[in-house]
């Protein structure tokens, strides 16, 4: 079975095992067998906020304003397509992973990841929920989410990379971690 793996590094002939930079998730080849989902995966970011509806259907959650336009947009990535020998399926639908390195069978050049994904929703492959779009109650539990994530890894007296992209798009997550901190 084919399938996807997407990254922001070209030239790969083979995937070697990684761990994830976030997710406490072990060193493995990650795939999956739907494109929109690889896609997402075209930026190495602190968050996918991406699921599944009942019905099986992808969404992408924008969890701040023009979230994917900010994360994606002008992102250049490399699609590639394989057959591993051997896979485990994971708890997320649609994912596989490998325990050892994965041969490419073909790479496409993605120009432009925010084109790929709009690209995916008008073929009705993926649904964007826009910010704008959100219900409080979403908007509510994202703030939340948020904070707690912020908590936990500690980002308040961690400064770095991750504490500045919470702190610039969370603000109000940033504030409800500080208070509580306090």
């Amino acid at each position: 079975m084919p399938y996807y793996h997407c990254s922001p590094i070209a030239g790969l002939t083979v995937l070697e095992p990684r761990k994830p930079k976030s997710f406490g998730k072990p060193p493995r080849v990650y795939m999956t067998t739907l494109l929109p989902m690889a896609l997402m995966y075209a930026v190495q970011n602190y968050e996918y906020s991406y699921g599944y509806t009942k019905e099986g259907q992808i969404y992408f959650d924008e969890y701040f304003p023009n979230a994917l336009e900010i994360l994606y947009r002008g992102k250049s990535a490399s699609l590639y397509l394989c057959a591993p020998e051997n896979t485990e399926s994971t708890k997320i639908p649609n994912e596989a992973v490998a325990e050892s390195a994965v041969p490419v069978i073909s790479e496409t050049h993605i120009p432009d990841a925010y084109e790929a994904l709009l690209e995916q929703e008008r073929l009705g492959a993926l649904v964007i929920y826009r910010y704008h779009e959100l219900s409080e109650r979403k908007l509510q539990w994202i703030r939340t989410t948020q904070a707690d994530i912020i908590k936990k890894a500690n980002l308040v007296n961690t400064p770095g990379p991750q504490a500045d992209y919470y702190r610039e798009h969370y603000p109000e997550s940033w504030q409800i971690a500080e208070k509580e901190q306090t």
